[in-house]
């Protein structure tokens, strides 16, 4: 048996990251852009994780107490997801940080990967108000969404929940929306689409 002297933060945030669905460390960096070296640092003990912690205790869902001391949330324990921030329905909105600096309810069936967005803007009333949330947990590639409602990344960052439509080519794609106010949006660069898993009202 292979004795495992690292400090008790460092095996935390191992198995902080194992629950979180990341295999390796290399894995987890990529998916959040962090530095391999200093990550792996952190996780190997040869570097204390305090000035990082809040940052790996959002991204892997646990309690920045229970990273550092084990007390409070652990894995599993939350009942909350991350909220990456508001998706335009007719406002523009850009990217949000792959770390998530805001928390709201966890719907019931939420895995490892459910993160939330709200919905801004009215572009799809009467289906999402402005506020609603949507939660998801899958980035797909566009054509495996046609001809349904989705969060969808364009090219440029933008990020909006529309309809999905073929465009004029391959490779573009024209997003509908429900109110007739607003045009569609022809000929875009979809980066991935996700599909829309649960829904809290406003």
């Amino acid at each position: 048996m292979t004795f495992d002297d690292r400090p008790e933060a460092a095996k935390r945030l191992e198995q902080a990251r194992i629950a979180r669905g990341f295999k390796s460390a290399k894995d987890a960096t990529t998916f959040f852009g962090w530095n391999y070296d200093t990550y792996a640092q952190h996780e190997n003990g040869t570097r204390g994780i305090v000035r990082a912690a809040d940052r790996y205790a959002k991204a892997y869902r646990v309690s920045q107490g229970w990273l550092l001391t084990g007390e409070g949330d652990g894995p599993g324990m939350t009942d909350h997801v991350p909220l990456k921030g508001r998706v335009g329905a007719g406002a523009e909105v850009y990217a949000i940080d792959n770390g998530g600096d805001d928390w709201v309810d966890a719907p019931a069936d939420a895995d490892a990967h459910t993160v939330a967005v709200e919905v801004s803007g009215d572009s799809m009333f009467p289906a999402y108000e402005d506020g609603t949330l949507l939660y998801y947990s899958r980035l797909l590639p566009p054509d495996t969404m046609i001809n349904r409602r989705c969060v969808v990344q364009l090219a440029n960052e933008r990020i909006f929940v529309k309809i999905l439509r073929k465009g004029t080519s391959d490779n573009a794609w024209n997003l509908q929306s429900l109110n007739p106010l607003y045009p569609d949006m022809i000929d875009e660069t979809v980066e991935w689409a996700a599909p829309i898993d649960w829904i809290k009202p406003k």
